[in-house]
Parts: structure tokens; C-alpha cells; sequence
């Protein structure tokens, strides 16, 4: 098996496109197509970066023999998830979630121009709309390498399961607090603030109201994007409990 065979064949069998691994080479996607055809060579430093990404020795990539790739553990089944793998997919994640918290709140927050009575309001509205939109539609359209983490069983060295434990620890109590500040900023926009001024007051109520959809919309946003995260860590360390629940 070639050089470029194996980098192809270890790159599927990773659940990674070529586009997610040019991306943690730090090269372009052509240059991993390059490689996989035999027609280039990637340097030293980018060899030694696939076989941590791969989990499999440098011997293993150069040696033009067949060789099997390295059990890591005999007892696992599934994906096996190396560190590298591991911080891609919750980068991914995060970016996703971003996109997504990004276009609920500016549904939301552009309930503030609901209020305004100049026609410029309108035309404000629907900016936020259409921004919000080309946002979900971004994500729904984006290419994702990490598809099969969601639906298959997944393995990991001992180490870094136990890192991911460790942040999602730390990350499961921050959460909890920036839930509550979201539910809140909710809460006040949507609730309290329409309570506030009296009707006779139309421009001060008109701005209090439009204050309140914006907090509202901020309050969305976080409450989309922490507890995504929250779930993406809780999808790697306890997988199995994760596929329990969906059965």
C-alpha cells in the first residue's frame, strides 16, 4: 500500500473530509488531494502531525509495505477519537452553534424595530431577517466532517477521555450559571419590560419594549450556544448513554 493510499484509506476510516484534515495540517485541500494520488509529498513535520491525528506509527505511513494499523484497544468498538479529532469536532461545534445562537437572536432582537413607527423599521427588520436566515441556511448547506460521531459508538485513549472529562466538568458548571443569565435576559425582555413604562408614554415605552426584545435576543443566543456545547462534550464521554436515550 502506497503512501498516499493509506493517508486516504486512515482519513474515511477518521470520519474526516479533506477539507477538515488540510484544515489541521495547516496545507490546502488540494495539497491532501496531492498526496492521496502519490503525486506530491508532504514535509517531515506534516507526517509526524498525521500519525498523532491517526493514532498509528510513522513506520506505519513510510514503510511502502502493508502494515495493519495499531489496535488501541482491542476491547473498544467504533470510531476511535484521537485528541486531534476530538478538539475538531467541538471547534466545529462551536462554530455551528455561534451561527445558529447568531440567527435566533437576530430574529428576536429585530422584534425591536416592531415598535418604531417610521418605515425605516421595516427595512430594519428584515435586514436582521435576512442575516438570521443566510445563517441557518450556512449551516444546513456546510459540509460535516463529523457526521458519524452523532450515530456510531466511539472509543478513545484513556488520557484523553480523561482530559474531556475534566473540561466538561469545569465547562458543565459554568454552563449552568450563563443558562440561568440567559433565561433571565429572557425573561426581563419578554416579561418584565412591557410592564414597565405606561402606554401613555409611547416613546419611552416604544424604547423599553425595543430594549427588551434585544435582551431577549441576547438571552437566546446564549442559551443555544452553552447548552450545545454542553451537549457535544457530554456526546463524547458519555457516548453510550447518549445512543441509550435515542433508542
Amino acid at each position: 500500500m502506497t503512501f498516499g493510499e493509506k493517508i486516504q484509506k486512515l482519513r474515511k476510516e477518521a470520519g474526516l473530509s479533506q477539507e477538515e484534515l488540510s484544515y489541521q495540517l495547516g496545507v490546502s485541500r488540494q495539497a491532501i488531494s496531492k498526496w492521496e494520488r502519490d503525486s506530491g509529498y508532504p514535509e517531515t513535520e506534516k507526517i509526524v502531525r498525521m500519525s498523532k491525528i491517526f493514532h498509528v506509527t510513522l513506520d506505519y505511513l513510510l514503510n511502502e509495505e502493508e502494515a495493519k494499523k495499531p489496535e488501541n484497544n482491542p476491547d473498544e468498538k467504533g470510531i476511535y477519537v484521537s485528541r486531534e479529532m476530538a478538539e475538531g469536532f467541538l471547534f466545529y461545534q462551536k462554530r455551528k452553534l455561534q451561527k445558529i445562537g447568531i440567527a435566533v437572536g437576530l430574529f428576536v432582537g429585530g422584534l425591536s424595530f416592531s415598535y418604531w413607527d417610521a418605515e425605516i423599521s421595516m427595512i430594519l427588520f428584515m435586514v436582521f431577517v435576512i442575516l438570521g436566515t443566510i445563517l441557518l441556511f450556512s449551516v444546513k448547506l456546510a459540509d460535516n466532517p463529523y457526521r458519524r460521531i452523532w450515530s456510531e459508538s466511539l472509543s478513545f485513549d484513556k488520557v484523553v477521555k480523561s482530559e474531556l472529562t475534566s473540561v466538561y466538568a469545569d465547562k458543565k458548571k459554568a454552563a449552568h450559571m450563563i443558562n440561568l443569565l440567559g433565561i433571565g435576559l429572557i425573561a426581563i425582555g419578554l416579561l418584565l419590560c412591557p410592564l414597565i413604562a405606561p402606554a401613555e408614554m409611547h416613546v419611552l415605552d416604544d424604547m423599553i419594549l425595543a430594549g427588551g426584545m434585544i435582551l431577549a435576543g441576547i438571552g437566546a443566543f446564549l442559551c443555544i450556544y452553552v447548552s450545545g456545547i454542553v451537549r457535544a462534550y457530554r456526546l463524547l464521554i458519555r457516548n453510550e448513554e447518549y445512543h441509550e436515550k435515542r433508542k
